[in-house]
């Protein structure tokens, strides 16, 4: 479902040239939940722009449902992403003056659905997130982990492929961050394809494959304590 091979991603000022992304190479099948796990600047979020196809890369080759993206100018990258992809991010990046109706709507209307199937979509999106009933809400009258459901909510309504989460619990307590990663394996046992950049070795275990990356590559690890190990080690070496 999503292939990079050797990919290279270098980003360049006037005096230095830095190689976020250096032969990486990664297979995604669908209906796989992966966690992307590394040190600070290790290139998870690079890679997590390139797979979400809002930056280039220089070298090697990405496809995408087996479409290689390669080549392609901004329109093309922009209708493959809206039809393919969910964003979850962090800081849910909700709309504070719309209900979360309006919000889960913002991305439908961008893609030019009409009203009765946006309202479909919406009102399904809402039930499975289980804010179906506070539709008409604004998001500060909900809790952090009641907010992070709405940008789920958001981007199951565009019924992506796969979703890409980057560190979707990282502004939640422990209790909030449990029932976000529940619902995404939910959602992923439904067989919605999942990558998600964490930071937590303890989250990383809930999913079921997980990637470590270093200096722009990666490599498989297999259990929570080789992960545990591999953030520790490079932690001590920064």
């Amino acid at each position: 479902m999503l292939r990079m091979q050797n990919i290279r991603k270098i980003f360049r000022t006037e005096m230095v040239e830095t190689h976020a992304l250096r032969d990486f190479n990664l297979e995604v099948e669908e209906g796989d939940f992966v966690a992307v796990t590394g040190p600070s600047g290790s290139g998870k979020t690079t890679f997590l722009n390139v797979a979400g196809l809002l930056e280039t890369f220089d070298g090697g080759d990405y496809l995408l449902d087996g479409q290689s993206v390669k080549g392609m100018n901004d329109t093309q990258l922009a209708r493959l992403r809206n039809e393919k992809i969910g964003f979850i991010f962090q800081s849910f990046n909700l709309l504070p003056d719309l209900n979360l109706f309006d919000n889960v709507d913002v991305p439908l209307r961008y893609r030019g659905f009409k009203a009765a199937e946006r309202k479909r979509r919406i009102e399904e999106a809402l039930e499975v997130v289980g804010l179906a009933s506070r539709m008409k809400h604004l998001p500060a009258q909900l809790s952090g982990g009641q907010q992070q459901r709405v940008a789920i909510a958001r981007a199951l309504a565009g019924r992506p492929r796969f979703l890409l989460a980057d560190e979707p619990t990282g502004n939640l307590d422990s209790q909030m961050a449990t029932s976000v990663l529940d619902l995404m394996q939910e959602i992923n046992n439904q067989g919605t394809t999942i990558i998600m950049v964490t930071h937590d070795p303890m989250l990383a275990k809930r999913a079921g494959r997980n990637i470590f990356v270093r200096d722009g590559q990666v490599s498989e690890v297999g259990k929570e304590d080789d992960i545990v190990e591999l953030l520790h080690k490079t932690a001590q070496v920064g």
